[in-house]
């Protein structure tokens, strides 16, 4: 949803920027949520310059709007809680700007495969708007290739910058993009790393590994006949030395954008894509010594539709 708004404050030259500095508390209660349950987890201001804002005037009675239940019952995830909790802001003293210091990158294994994106009056004419509206989650690929170009300019779409609070203009990322290469022409099928600076691709292995895609990704058919996967992986012990627990919200925060931009790149390119969930420890391994020390955060797959044969 984010990276959503985001696209449509793009097209429509509207400034926008995610804040994930702010005293969690005040805002929650401005709302009217109970953080047991939902919470604020970003601000997203729009619009351009204006008055100073005034100000605080007196405390803001609690709304106490009625609610629906979701479902008949809850099933509490006391986890969920609790790491929210850990990474909130008690008041404006905490609040942080800038990102982590760019750092370089190290030597290449392999030659790197400079990308070649779409140029700008090749990329689709339709409206932000209209692939919003088409974009869903793909639940079936055809193990069909893509071309080297559509990796390329969704790579480059989902590595773009983000009006952050968290990212500093000169600084890195949070997260790092591996990929897994199935069926895409013109590249070997193996595990790539994404080197931002090059706009390349950095060969890690070759093979065939539609099976372990596959098993990544909670054994789901998926990841395995996709064309190809993006994982967005994080150094979240050195995002934490930057903001300390609050970083954690920060790298997941990202990678749910990043991820949102590679939705938005694929549906706008006709191709097919979907969020998935996976196993940790075990992404991190498979793309180790590389990825050694990172935690995954979110993961894309991406490939050709397969529709259902009818009955």
């Amino acid at each position: 949803m984010v990276a959503n708004l985001l696209a449509m404050a793009a097209a429509l030259d509207l400034p926008a920027l995610v804040v994930l500095g702010f005293a969690d508390a005040p805002v929650n209660q401005l709302l009217g949520v109970d953080p047991a349950h939902e919470a604020a987890l970003a601000l997203i201001p729009l619009g351009r310059g204006g008055a100073p804002a005034p100000a605080p005037g007196p405390a803001i009675a609690p709304l106490g709007l009625a609610t629906e239940p979701l479902s008949e019952y809850e099933v509490a995830y006391p986890e969920i809680a609790a790491a929210h909790a850990a990474t909130s802001l008690a008041g404006g003293a905490a609040v942080w700007r800038g990102g982590l210091e760019a750092v370089e990158a190290a030597s290449p294994q392999g030659t790197p495969i400079a990308l070649e994106a779409m140029t700008d009056d090749a990329l689709p004419q339709e409206s932000v708007d209209a692939v919003i509206y088409r974009r869903g989650s793909t639940r079936r690929f055809a193990r069909k290739e893509m071309s080297f170009v559509q990796l390329s300019t969704i790579l480059e779409s989902t590595a773009g910058a983000i009006p952050a609070d968290f990212i500093a203009p000169s600084g890195s990322p949070l997260t790092e993009l591996y990929i897994i290469v199935h069926a895409v022409d013109g590249v070997a099928p193996g595990t790539y790393a994404y080197r931002r600076n090059e706009r390349a691709l950095e060969p890690l292995r070759q093979g065939d590994f539609r099976r372990e895609a596959s098993a990544l990704g909670l054994g789901q058919e998926l990841p395995g006949d996709a064309s190809f996967n993006i994982y967005y992986l994080s150094d979240l012990e050195a995002v934490a030395r930057r903001f300390g627990e609050r970083g954690y919200r920060a790298a997941q925060t990202e990678g749910g954008i990043l991820g949102g931009k590679a939705y938005l790149a694929s549906y706008a390119l006709r191709c097919g894509a979907t969020g998935l969930t996976f196993i940790d420890d075990d992404v991190t391994e498979f793309f180790s010594p590389h990825a050694a020390g990172k935690s995954v955060m979110f993961l894309m797959a991406i490939g050709r539709p397969r529709r259902r044969e009818a009955d």
